[in-house]
């Protein structure tokens, strides 16, 4: 499956294909990494995402620096026995990713290419495009809201049609057409003036996204010997993304080396060195800015210029010929003051360098008779520099002529594993035991500063600036160790039996709870060895498995809102001091030190505890098909959360262990062989997970956003206004709110009202989570040539669509946004039936937040499209090449969900922050290539 990815993570190949596990390309960004989530979300305020362990020890470091062509396999423990091993890290799941080495024989050497093209994959919402469709658009606003104010419709369709370019209250200011600024509109049909030519329409959109390049080169080198065996790949990723000036380049270089001392003694090494280069022009700003290029595209109205223009139309040229940007000088544009984006994003610098060094290292000694020792050493090493520049021509750096941030950041972690194992057969008994210690101590160092008055336009050097913005630093310490032990037997290959112990301590906690045990066993029966077991042709093998275990999590995360200025730049993410209150100092303007209150710590907090169950069975037919299916529960106590507190104390949340959470589901997993023969196969595959999140204990209620946590209800649920239509008579939006009697006492009842403040706020039946997910895909191969598809699914959850809110706005100000072109079938008084309510430029409530908004996030996805051909020729062989491969391939091709460009994907889940909501985020990537593997 790995084979043809065209994802600088080879996580993120794997969407759909894992039962259990649901991958979302949360981002389009190249370079950035999925979301990873193991049946449901294990936390609140804790991180959610799994551990990773790459050639057996664990990984603090970018999946992402790991070639996907130097990957032999990744696979997901989510089994509880498994996960217990790894006790405070597997809480979440655990990613076993195991690296490529020699196979014995002679020198062999494979070189692959991929040459292909970026695009975006999902459409944009069905926004208004057309600069007269907008114009008449804004026009029927206003002129509705003067009908809704007493206004005749006649006369309401004269003063909207003098004053839509040029008015006291309400006026775009912008004229594309060659006719007077009152005349663009014929007030007596609503319509553009017949006589009036367009003079220039500036697409946005096509200007800030467009096709892109990727290249992809790799050559390995392997051989192997009685003794020795080694590996040695570099490879080279370019990877442009389809917004301007955004991309991922990343240069590798890896080797893998083992060597046999003697028949007791082995030792082995790899290392792997990634240089990356990430321009990420998005990657700080939020959702609902003017610098987001995904929100302006949108919210833009398609009669603004991205260049300067004259009263002709012609296009403006500076003294070198270049076109002049439109930083809207004049003023004339109400929309986004001196911004644009387009020039701001050509001229600014984001980016982020990174060098990134792992590396692994064992010995295994064979003693006395069934026992081993094995030392291994991990080590992973990320340096980066971190360049963000904004240009003092125009946006929001003008003020100050121009800013450059600069960071660096060293992170390091050093693993050290002891294991001693024993294996041992008795006659049809076979035992394997293991004891084992490990530590790891993880350091971060990071150093921001910026400055503003560029000096030298296109220097980055933070030098280049000359007034003094802010300097900050800090140090991280992060240290766990832990004690180990594994028992596994099994009787005849027929009965299995597993368990596991593991003590654990984080510096994260107090040292009175430091530390936590952890344990897991399990068993599984192999049925068809049972003598008394028939003996049928239709039942190849049936297997009965069940595990329990417990792990714990002590990933905390600071509350979303924490203002701790001197990690502003990274932003304030893992707390690795929970227990401690945590302060800051603050300079003023004449260097005096004030000490600002940043964390509000509980010394007693504690591990999250995660209990999982899990009971199955595998069962094979005909020797063709393959069936897996598992019940699982995975149960959360003492879930840490940022509860919020007054604002007296300082701070507004404190870390608590607050309650208890649930998921409970079903997995399965099919496989089913077609056609199985020397020269034809056909395989399809299928897999599917349901699961009930549910909150089962929390001491009180508390609402984080639109969502709200109540216990016996899921975590996500959403706490809105409910939407209670559209009334027809004027087109007032109604809500529900509760009935009371005289004495004020709830009568059970709802009313409607169309005063948004009088609205009754309910818990929601519909929550975030997806009921079912999983995906699906067939490989047929004739000969020498393979088909593969794959799709991936979602359905059950619902999103909060706040887009497309936006581009639905009802209201005075936001004067120059664009809107999506539902606006045109909303109440009016020739559409009185309309389902959406009355949209114009004075009623500011219409469309504000409630369920109004909640879509499904259902949703399938065509994630994978490849064919090859695999062509041997003798007369090639003869020249030392042994095959080659020829591959056409497709990623991300297509997506069908509720609403066009609404994308399920991109929606957090059991993230920090707008859980639940659509976003205006980096879409995800479309991407074409072609591929070529020759082997040597």
């Amino acid at each position: 499956m790995l084979e043809n990815s065209q994802s600088s993570n080879a996580v993120q190949s794997l969407t759909g294909k894992v039962a259990g596990v649901q991958i979302s390309s949360n981002s389009g960004q190249p370079g950035d990494p999925p979301q990873v989530r193991f049946r449901g979300i294990g936390s609140i305020s804790s991180s959610n995402a799994p551990l990773y362990v790459v050639d057996g020890v664990p990984f603090n470091g970018d999946i992402n620096s790991i070639a996907t062509q130097d990957i032999e396999s990744i696979s997901f423990l989510k089994d509880a026995s498994s996960n217990a091993l790894y006790g405070s890290r597997g809480a979440n799941g655990v990613i076993i990713v195991t690296t490529k080495k020699a196979k014995k024989g002679q020198l062999k050497v494979t070189y692959e290419t991929k040459i292909g093209v970026n695009s975006r994959s999902v459409p944009e919402y069905d926004m208004i495009t057309d600069p007269g469709d907008y114009y008449k658009t804004v026009y029927n606003r206003i002129k509705n809201g003067l009908i809704y104010k007493g206004t005749t419709q006649a006369a309401a369709s004269n003063i909207a049609a003098q004053n839509l370019i040029n008015g006291d209250s309400y006026s775009l200011g912008y004229n594309n057409y060659n006719v007077a600024d009152n005349q663009v509109i014929n007030p007596a049909t609503g319509e553009i003036n017949p006589d009036a030519k367009l003079l220039y329409n500036d697409n946005w959109a096509k200007e800030l996204f467009r096709n892109s390049f990727r290249q992809e080169h790799y050559l390995s080198i392997s051989s192997s010997t009685d003794n020795l065996s080694s590996y040695l790949s570099l490879g080279y990723l370019s990877d442009d993304g389809y917004t301007i000036n955004s991309g991922f380049d990343r240069a590798t270089l890896r080797a893998n080396i083992d060597y046999i001392i003697s028949s007791k003694v082995k030792v082995g090494a790899n290392v792997n060195y990634a240089h990356t280069n990430q321009k990420a022009p998005i990657s700080q700003v939020s959702s609902n800015t003017y610098s987001n290029l995904f929100n302006w595209a949108r919210s833009i109205a398609p009669i603004y210029t991205i260049w300067q223009r004259d009263t002709n139309g012609n296009m403006i040229y500076n003294a070198d010929g270049s076109k002049a940007y439109e930083f809207n000088k004049s003023g004339n544009r109400p929309y986004g003051s001196n911004m644009n984006p387009y020039a701001t994003t050509l001229l600014n610098t984001n980016l982020n360098e990174e060098n990134k060094f792992g590396a692994r290292a064992y010995i295994s000694i064979d003693f006395l008779k069934d026992f081993n020792f094995r030392y291994n050493l991990g080590y992973d090493l990320l340096s980066g520099y971190y360049v963000n520049t904004a240009t003092g021509f125009g946006g929001d750096a003008e003020g100050v002529n121009g800013r450059i941030g600069t960071a660096t950041k060293n992170n390091y972690t050093l693993t050290n594993q002891q294991l001693i194992t024993w294996k041992k057969t008795f006659g049809s008994h076979s035992l394997d035991v293991l004891i084992g210690h490990e530590s790891s101590d993880y350091t971060s160092k990071m150093l921001a500063g910026q400055k503003n008055n560029i000096i030298i336009p296109d220097l980055t050097n933070i030098s280049n600036a000359t007034t003094y913005s802010y300097l900050d630093g800090y140090n991280d310490l992060y240290k766990v160790e832990g004690y180990f032990s594994r028992v596994n037997y099994n009787y005849k290959n027929k009965y299995f039996f597993n368990g596991s112990y593991r003590r654990d301590g984080s510096s994260v906690f107090a040292p009175e709870n430091r530390w936590g045990n952890f344990y897991g066993f399990g068993a599984a029966w192999s049925v068809m060895k049972e003598s008394f077991f028939p003996k049928t042709k239709w039942i190849t093998d049936l297997r009965i498995k069940g595990s329990y275990g417990e792990q714990g999590n002590d990933n905390i995360q600071y509350p979303k809102t924490s203002q701790i200025n001197h990690r502003s730049y990274f932003g304030s993410l893992r707390n690795y001091y929970a227990y401690e209150t945590q302060y800051e100092i603050l300079p003023d303007a004449e260097g005096n030190a004030s000490v600002l209150y940043v964390f509000d710590a509980q010394r007693d907090v504690k591990w999250e505890k995660s209990k999982n169950l899990n009971v199955g069975f595998d069962i094979v037919l005909f020797d063709r098909i393959s069936f897996e299916a598992e019940y699982f529960e995975r149960n959360v106590s003492d879930l840490i959360y940022n509860f919020p507190i007054g604002p007296s104390t300082g701070t507004q949340y404190v870390s608590k262990n607050i309650g208890d959470m649930s998921n409970k589901g079903v997995e399965i997993n099919l496989g089913l062989d077609i056609i199985k023969k020397e020269k034809i196969d056909f395989n399809i595959w299928a897999n599917a997970t349901h699961y009930k999140n549910k909150i089962t204990s929390l001491p009180a209620a508390f609402n984080e956003g639109i969502s709200r946590f109540e216990e016996g209800a899921p975590a996500y649920s959403y706490f809105l206004k409910e939407f209670a239509g559209v009334d027809k008579t004027n087109g007032d939006a109604l809500w529900y709110k509760d009935e009371k009697d005289a004495s004020g006492k709830l009568t059970g009842n709802k009313l409607t009202t169309n005063v948004y403040g009088d609205a009754t706020t309910y818990l929601s039946s519909k929550d975030a989570n997806p009921n079912i997910y999983g995906g699906f895909g067939t490989l047929f191969r004739f000969r020498d040539v393979t088909f593969q598809a794959s799709f991936a699914y979602q359905m059950g959850g619902y999103m909060y669509d706040g887009v497309y809110q936006n581009a639905m706005y009802s209201g005075s100000d936001n004067i120059g946004q664009n809107y999506h072109k539902d606006v045109n079938k909303a109440w009016t008084v020739d559409n009185p039936n309309s389902d959406i309510p009355r949209i114009d430029h004075i009623s500011t409530f219409q469309m504000t937040t409630s369920d109004y908004f909640l879509s499904k996030s259902d949703y399938l996805s065509l994630q994978d499209v490849s064919i090859s051909y695999d062509f041997k020729n003798m007369a090639l062989k003869n020249l030392g090449v042994q095959s080659t491969k020829f591959s056409l391939m497709g990623s991300n091709l297509a997506l069908w969900s509720k609403r066009k460009g609404m994308d399920p994907r991109l929606n957090n889940i059991g993230e920090r922050s707008n859980n639940g909501q659509s976003l205006n985020v980096y879409g995800v990537t479309k991407t074409v290539s072609f591929g070529l593997t020759v082997n040597f």
